[in-house]
């Protein structure tokens, strides 16, 4: 893997979320950016996917695919019943729909599990603690996900007031994710992990504090 083609994708990165700040707080195009919402994810996630090593196994992809599948029909199931994560509703920006659910949100959901994963390696040795680790980082993007996504047209809750359930539900199916990878044993690497989630962190925060800063 060439470390210059590493660099050159995360300055892609972070020029390309940027663009994506700006046009957010532009009142002109603020409204066609949100149309654009699926195709971010599915730019970060076309770099994670040509960057990740070892190669694809079966098993790797089997797991892959249950988490998407899996987490998308919890939505789905939390859309319909607000049973899992509370009462809520998703907007247009997040694309195609089945039941009332963007069929991308299974994606989201994996790329930021396997993003966790990455990082939770990065920081203990402890397999034990790996898992519970994986989750409080998902937890800790979603309470500042879910201040922003309102505002994007990605979601809304029903009387504005995001439940503790959610991120219960949250913690619950991400240690369950985490632990079914690496359950199954399922290891892989990338250089683009931990910039992707720094980056979409931080993309958030700063619209949630541009947000903020107009509301005042």
């Amino acid at each position: 893997m060439n470390q210059k083609s590493v660099i050159y994708s995360v300055r892609f990165l972070i020029l390309f979320y940027v663009v994506g700040i700006t046009g957010f707080v532009i009142p002109l195009t603020h409204s066609f950016f949100k149309t654009l919402t699926p195709f971010a994810l599915l730019i970060s996630a076309a770099f994670l996917a040509w960057f990740h090593r070892p190669a694809y196994t079966t098993k790797t992809l089997l797991v892959f695919a249950t988490i998407f599948l899996f987490s998308f029909l919890a939505e789905m199931v939390g859309v319909q019943t607000g049973s899992i994560f509370g009462h809520y509703i998703y907007g247009e920006s997040l694309g195609l729909k089945i039941l009332e659910t963007p069929l991308i949100i299974g994606l989201n959901w994996l790329m930021l599990i396997y993003c966790t994963k990455i990082i939770a390696d990065q920081i203990t040795t402890s397999e034990t603690f790996k898992p519970f680790l994986g989750a409080f980082l998902m937890v800790v993007y979603d309470l500042v996900l879910e201040q922003a996504a309102p505002k994007l047209d990605m979601w809304s809750w029903e009387g504005g007031t995001i439940p503790v359930q959610n991120y219960v539900a949250w913690f619950v199916f991400a240690f369950f994710f985490h632990l079914m990878i690496r359950k199954a044993k399922v290891q892989f690497k990338n250089p683009l992990a931990i910039p992707v989630f720094v980056i979409q962190f931080l993309f958030f925060v700063a619209l949630i504090i541009y947000f903020m800063t107009i509301r005042a």
